[in-house]
């Protein structure tokens, strides 16, 4: 199981769902490696050699080993905040730099071919109430990851939102455990 954690800190909302994913893996005995984009270091910015509707396909050390973990993996679990209704920076130039022509999609004419596949997890935490997060702003930030870039290169996710996550408290701490619980069975 390959887990993305995309939030500068381990506490709060999003540090709980990673220790409630951990906690259930290890019981579980189920091996996982954790890419935590902060504390990588993760570069999010494509470079111009990068850029490859320039023509440029560079992929840096890094992107490669990590596109090794995608390609031999088929559960993916992705933790991150919906901040302005999208994903941290971090996590969309992780998209960016990871997910490119003839690693993760090709396309044979104008039709799209997808060239992963597995399952994902998709967390994320909202400081609004899930009524604003899913009919007003239409969960963008769930849906651009997990159709928007997942699906589109054959990783098929089901999404968990945590609302109201401006101050962990058991009862939210409880709720994190329910969904984590409830995604990994469905996840393995």
């Amino acid at each position: 199981m390959l887990i993305v954690y995309a939030h500068p800190n381990r506490e709060g909302h999003c540090g709980e769902i990673l220790r409630a994913v951990k906690s259930r893996l290890n019981k579980m005995n189920i091996s996982y490696e954790l890419l935590d984009l902060y504390a990588m270091h993760y570069d999010p910015v494509l470079k111009p050699e990068e850029h490859y509707t320039s023509g440029h396909r560079d992929v840096s050390k890094e992107n490669e080993t990590i596109q090794g973990l995608f390609k031999n993996e088929s559960r993916f679990i992705f933790i991150y905040p919906t901040w302005w209704n999208g994903m941290p920076a971090i996590l969309k130039g992780f998209f960016d730099r990871l997910m490119i022509p003839r690693f993760a999609y090709s396309y044979e004419k104008t039709i799209p071919v997808k060239l992963l596949s597995g399952k994902a997890a998709v967390f994320s935490s909202f400081g609004g109430p899930r009524v604003f997060g899913k009919f007003y702003a239409g969960d963008r930030s769930l849906k651009q990851v997990s159709k928007d870039i997942l699906a589109f290169c054959g990783i098929r996710a089901k999404c968990y939102a945590i609302d109201n996550a401006r101050k962990l408290t058991a009862s939210q701490s409880k709720k994190i455990e329910r969904k984590v619980n409830k995604a990994l069975s469905r996840l393995i």
